[in-house]
């Protein structure tokens, strides 16, 4: 995997577009290139971009801990995990883009797009977009974002976290691994390696072990709880449901006949009911036919009416159409006499309009000739007006030029005036800290050398003060040692009645002379064989000597073997201390008693620097702002004397200009009363066809009025002769119903006929229908009557008829003593059928149990050796080993690198933990603690962890793109000279190697540079120099 370019626009402090292109010159041809900038500058947004551009995620984002929502735009707040934090503020739009070689050869090209809504500034963030192109082929893959970026992952054989360990290297984390405590050690290599998982299995280890032991014993506890019947618990209940089934069976035959008795006077009850409840509805329908005899009759007037019913409603509608004739004649012979009196009003009118025409057509004919010259003069001052107004403007432009300028100059003296002050306060400073104008710039490595110096001289005293132990032991050991040769040598010429007396001397509790034992049981030994013991006594006796005079030799070679190592490593220590100290003579030579105060020396050194960086960032901007100012202040003095000159012309010209314009204006005012032209031939106009339109409608209305007056007349004639024709046809239709009332059968007067015919056919059908149902009832309630009866007759002959002195009570107290008894019966019976289905219930989870309960046993037996083994509640245990392999492995793929970098060191892991020693091949092969090491040598270890991690990640293919982004400020010359040679080795490979670092020194040895430059208001622009 190689990458190819690296491109972008408005991420971070890097404004607009930009574009690293490794295919082309310089970069093309470098093996190692460097990326410089000032802090802040926006080295690091370079990585971001490459890691955004592919994952849509970066390191610093990534690592943030808490998910905390912090400001964005207006009111909307962002995440500050979110990756678009990276776009510029005050930008609308933003991208990252990277072209990069995939594992198949094809040469592809993903970008990272973001925005703001509706292209404005203060927009609200946008969903992020991912977009990925094959160069080789010139097609866009296709699909959504998280496909696109899973695609990317497959074409470049790496995910997110195994490329920040694979590309960018982590050789900064390994040299804080390298000096951690134990306990944090784990913690660190497992966040290097990515191995977390081992963790969570530890955990769930434990956890499931915990599961599977509680699921075991609430198995256990369950198959306690299920009960069994005994044989002769379900031989017992067996024959009492037989007896109880027979006693059951007469029981159900005699409440079967009871009730069939109980149901007949149920029945007989209800059919008595029915018969009453006929007789009582046939008497209340006979009393409503005998009350309604009168309507029987008025209906019967009703249908006799009918014969004249037509010529009654004929003659009423007659009556009242006169009526309406009458008074329809009435209103318009009243509207004739208002119309009337309209037509002479408007004939009056119409010769008052035509006047009024007249005398205006007259009036405007003798204004023509002064609205004629009022044009001529709007059209002079309507010119003179613009140039008036473009006088004005110019003149105006020309005295804010004038203020702006003078306010310009103003400011530009105040400014320089503080800036000088700022200058000589800041030169002061420099005159007072002139002692460190050479210790400054080499801030970083004088800091080094002390931190070297310090650890050092500590390690010095540690090691002295082992040294002093060790010489006190082995004077200790030699005194012992010469104690125990002269021993022996007085045994070599004792006899084997010397050593019985000493044997004899021997007491309880005190050391022998000889072995040092303060048990001695050779004292009990039996008298007969004190002969035979003498001479095996003192043989014992010198081999157990011989024995202690060999260890104790043995341990006096030891000890002066690790005294020779503590002297050489204190030698080093203070050659290392020496040489610190000597190379910092030549920076510190300034400052009195450097030498005295080197615990607080670097943080007091620290601060003065970073004054001195902030003070000289300060004097560096302080002098440029008062260049750039002062010459902005002769260029605005020679441009207020300019706008100074065109001020008075443009002034002169303005003066001229409204001196004109009022002339023209004074004569105007003096015709047409100083109205606009417009505004008078508009009103002549707008009176010409009022008058005209006036005249026009008032002749329209006279017309109107004599056509509707004639028309009026017309109706009225009309409206007679239809009166006189309807009076004649009602005098003949009142004759005939007079007839028809003389000669009828009822006696029917015209009172009733008016309230006969008042009657609508509605109300007609409706009395019919209620008296012909009283009939149709009468008829109904006879029939269920006779039928009720009939029935009564013949339940009383039915054979479930109770025998005489058998009443509704008597066979109820039976039928409930009956019922009592079956209820106990079937209570038992349903008790015994409860108790075999839970015997039978208990029998089937039982055999249920015993399958599952072997299971359980078994899995929980799997999962305790496992957790026995590996399981943690706090996935220690399985973390702790299993970094422990994956450290070893690192370690082969590190000490690959670390031979190619350096043949001089190997890298070891410390037995049964996961701290590290160093076999320093040209010390003959002596084993060195990671703290001796010194700042070179520990940069090349971490280097080589680094680039062991980088080859474990990747699965072992290449890669082509390693950056480096941390640890070159904190090297000495030396060191940096030593990490420079690494860097050089490592680009012989085969590999493009990118530097971010601020250091000179290193900057000034990569001749192939990205240029990150620094700029106001916090932008930064990218440079590519080689």
């Amino acid at each position: 995997m190689k990458i190819l370019a690296i491109r972008g626009k408005n991420l971070a402090s890097l404004e607009g577009e930009f574009e690293i292109d490794f295919a082309s010159d310089p970069l093309k041809s470098a093996g190692i290139f460097a990326i410089t900038g000032s802090t802040g500058a926006g080295k690091s947004t370079i990585l971001d971009a490459l890691c955004l551009s592919l994952f849509d995620d970066t390191p610093r984002t990534n690592n943030a801990g808490e998910n905390i929502q912090i400001k964005d735009v207006q009111d909307n707040t962002i995440n500050q995990k979110d990756s678009r934090n990276i776009l510029r503020r005050g930008t609308i739009e933003g991208y990252a883009e990277v072209d990069f070689l995939a594992l198949s050869g094809d040469k592809y090209r993903s970008r990272w797009m973001v925005r703001r809504a509706r292209g404005r500034a203060d927009g609200a963030l946008q969903k992020t977009e991912v977009r990925l192109e094959n160069l080789s082929t010139g097609v866009e893959e296709q699909g959504t974002k998280t496909e696109i970026l899973s695609k990317i992952v497959e074409l470049i054989g790496l995910s997110f976290d195994q490329f920040t360990r694979a590309v960018l290297l982590a050789q900064g984390d390994f040299a804080t691994f390298l000096k951690a405590k134990q306990s944090d050690k784990a913690e660190l290599l497992e966040k290097l390696t990515g191995t977390e998982i081992y963790s969570k299995i530890s955990s769930q280890i434990y956890q499931r072990t915990k599961e599977a032991e509680q699921a075991l014993n609430l198995l256990n506890e369950r198959i306690k709880d299920v009960r069994l019947l005994t044989d002769e618990e379900l031989e017992t209940l067996i024959q009492e449901k037989i007896i109880l089934d027979k006693e059951l069976l007469p029981l159900k035959s005699h409440s079967s006949d009871i009730d069939k008795k109980l149901a007949w006077i149920k029945l007989d009850e209800q059919i008595r009911q029915e018969v009453l409840q006929a007789e009582n509805e046939l008497n209340k329908v006979h009393s409503l036919i005998d009350e309604a005899k009168p309507r029987y009759e008025y209906i019967s007037k009703i249908d006799l009416s009918q014969e004249i019913r037509d010529t009654y409603i004929e003659l009423s509608n007659k009556q009242k159409h006169l009526v309406l004739q009458k008074s329809n004649l009435f209103e318009r012979e009243k509207e004739q006499a208002v119309i009337s009196d309209q037509l002479k009003q408007a004939e009056q009118n119409l010769t008052t309009s035509k006047i009024a025409l007249d005398e205006h057509e007259q009036k405007y004919t003798l204004a023509k000739p002064d609205i004629a010259k009022a044009k001529e003069l709007d059209i002079r001052i309507q010119s003179g007006k613009e140039k008036e107004i473009e006088a004005q403007k110019e003149f105006a432009t020309q005295s804010e030029l004038k203020k702006q300028s003078e306010q310009y100059i103003q400011a530009f003296q105040k400014d320089l005036k503080t800036g000088e002050q700022i200058l000589n306060t800041l030169n002061e400073w420099f005159e007072k800290h002139d002692s460190y104008k050479e210790i400054v710039p080499r801030i970083d490595l004088i800091v080094n050398l002390l931190n070297d110096a310090q650890i050092s001289q500590s390690q010095s005293v540690k090691a002295a003060n082992s040294l002093e132990t060790n010489l006190s032991i082995l004077k200790t050991r030699k005194e012992k040692l010469e104690k125990s040769e002269k021993e022996y040598e007085r045994l070599n010429g004792l006899l084997p009645s010397e050593i019985l007396a000493l044997r004899l001397k021997l007491e309880d509790n005190m050391p022998c002379p000889v072995c040092g034992s303060v048990h001695h049981p050779i004292q009990n030994a039996d008298s007969e064989s004190e002969g035979n013991l003498q001479e095996k006594e003192l043989e014992q006796a010198k081999k157990l000597l011989s024995e202690a005079i060999t260890a104790d030799k043995e341990q006096v070679e030891a000890i002066q073997k690790e005294i020779t190592q503590l002297e050489t490593l204190i030698k080093n220590y203070r050659s290392q201390y020496d040489e610190a100290v000597s190379k910092l003579e030549g920076f510190l030579q300034h400052i009195p008693d450097w030498k005295m105060k080197l615990d607080t020396l670097q943080s007091e050194l620290s601060e003065i620097a970073n004054q001195w960086n902030q003070s000289k960032e300060r004097l560096d901007k302080g002098t440029k702002y008062i260049e750039s100012t002062t010459l902005k202040l002769e260029s605005e003095n020679k441009n207020l004397a300019t706008i100074v000159e065109e001020f008075n012309r443009r002034e002169e010209l303005f003066k001229k200009a409204t001196s004109l314009q009022e002339e023209l204006i004074k004569e105007r005012n003096q015709l047409l009363e100083g109205k606009s032209v417009e505004k008078v031939e508009t009103l002549f106009e707008t009176l010409q066809k009022q008058f005209s339109l006036n005249y026009e409608e008032l002749r329209k209305q006279k017309d109107k009025l004599e056509s509707d007056n004639a028309q009026i007349g017309g109706f009225i004639s009309q409206i007679k002769g239809e009166i006189n024709t309807e009076s004649e046809q009602v005098l003949s239709l009142q004759e005939s119903v007079q007839d028809w009332l003389n000669h009828n059968d009822y006696q029917i007067t015209s009172e009733i006929l008016n309230d006969l015919m008042a009657k609508s056919r509605e109300w007609i059908t409706q009395e019919k229908t209620f008296l012909s149902d009283l009939k149709n009832q009468e008829l109904a309630l006879n029939a269920t009557l006779k039928e009720r009866s009939s029935r009564q007759i013949k339940h009383g002959e039915e054979e479930n008829k109770p025998e005489e002195g058998q009443n509704k009570e008597i066979l109820n107290l039976q039928l409930s003593e009956i019922e009592n008894k079956s209820v106990a019966i079937n209570k038992r019976l349903t008790e015994i059928e409860v108790a075999f289905a839970a015997h039978n219930t208990g029998k089937e989870r039982i055999k249920a149990f015993e399958k599952e309960l072997n299971e359980k046993s078994a899995l929980c037996e799997n999962w305790k050796k496992l957790n026995v083994l590996l399981g943690s509640a706090d996935g220690g245990k399985f973390k702790a080993i299993a970094q422990g392999y994956t450290l070893d492995i690192l370690l082969v793929y590190a000490n690959k690198h670390l031979e190619e970098l350096s043949k001089r060191y190997k890298l070891q892991r410390i037995p049964d933990t996961l701290a590290l020693q160093v076999v320093d091949n040209d010390m003959l092969g002596e084993i060195r603690t990671v703290h001796s090491l010194s700042g070179g040598e520990s940069f090349l270890i971490s280097l080589s962890l680094a680039l062991g991690l980088s080859s474990l990640s990747s699965n072992r293919m290449k890669i082509e793109s390693l950056f480096i982004d941390e640890g070159f400020g904190s090297l000495d010359i030396d060191t940096l000279s030593i990490a420079m040679d690494a860097l050089e080795n490592l680009q012989t490979q085969g590999r493009k190697i990118g530097v971010i670092s601020h250091v000179a020194e290193m900057t000034e040895r990569i001749t192939t540079r990205v240029q990150v430059i620094k700029s106001a208001n916090g932008r930064s622009k990218i440079n590519v120099v080689g």
